[in-house]
C-alpha cells in the first residue's frame, strides 16, 4: 500500500512539473517571433443590392391532406375535405 502511494505521489509530482514545461514549449513552437507574411489590400467590388418582391402564390388544393386531429390548424379558403 505504501509503495503504491509513493509511486502515485511521484507520478503526480512529475505531471505537475512537466505540464508547464510542455505548454511553454508548445507555445514557443507554435508562435514564431517574426512574420514573413505580407499584407496585401483586397480588391473590393461594389455590389448593387435590389429588393425583389416575392411572387404571390395562389392557394390551390392540388393534393388532399388527411386531417388526423379535428380542429388542428385552420382550413384554407376554397379547400373542401
Amino acid at each position: 500500500m505504501r509503495q503504491s502511494l509513493t509511486v502515485f505521489a511521484a507520478i503526480v509530482a512529475a505531471s505537475l512539473v512537466a505540464t508547464p514545461l510542455v505548454i511553454t514549449a508548445s507555445n514557443a513552437l507554435a508562435t514564431p517571433d517574426h512574420s514573413d507574411s505580407v499584407q496585401m489590400p483586397a480588391m473590393v467590388t461594389p455590389i448593387d443590392v435590389v429588393t425583389v418582391p416575392a411572387p404571390v402564390a395562389t392557394e390551390t388544393c392540388s393534393r388532399k391532406v388527411r386531417v388526423v386531429y379535428a380542429g388542428y390548424g385552420a382550413k384554407a379558403d376554397g379547400c373542401i375535405r
